[in-house]
């Protein structure tokens, strides 16, 4: 998997350094985004703590890194790829697992048509915009068998 996150960091013109390649390989082995806890843990000690915060904020500058503040104001993490859709979140207020949801076009342009209402009203530019959803899993979650 390696080749991929070099490819990702010389697409971006970053240096390749180990610590960028080994956060890339974790974000892009996970399913769902990662609070900066659960990467630390998932690097298994590989990343000092500070590398890993100086790794994020390159990642950031190269708008491949999307940051977020889940409920209980942990740092959540996720890669933004040409692959990834523009997406929003469930947050399962008991297991704490993060779920990717895509909105139906439909809705995301209704919303988007607000979004230029609001602009409007308010003189303000919006750059970016979250819906949450907050709520408990299912029984068929492994998380919170």
């Amino acid at each position: 998997m390696s080749d991929i996150s070099k490819q990702i960091l010389s697409d971006h013109k970053v240096s390749i350094t180990n610590p960028r390649i080994l956060v890339l390989e974790a974000l892009l082995d996970s399913k769902n985004p990662l609070t900066v806890d659960e990467l630390q843990s998932k690097l298994s000690g590989s990343v000092a703590k500070s590398t890993l915060y100086r790794v994020l904020n390159d990642l950031k500058k190269i708008k491949i890194l999307h940051e977020f503040t889940s409920p209980d104001n942990s740092t959540v993490v996720e890669l933004l790829l040409e692959d990834h859709s523009h997406h929003h979140h469930l947050f399962c207020s008991d297991c704490g697992e993060i779920i990717d949801v895509e909105m139906s076009g439909e809705f995301e342009n209704l919303l988007a048509k607000e979004i230029k209402k609001i602009e409007k009203q308010f003189n303000f530019l919006i750059q970016d915009h979250r819906v949450e959803m907050f709520g408990v899993c299912t029984d068929q979650c492994a998380n919170c068998k």
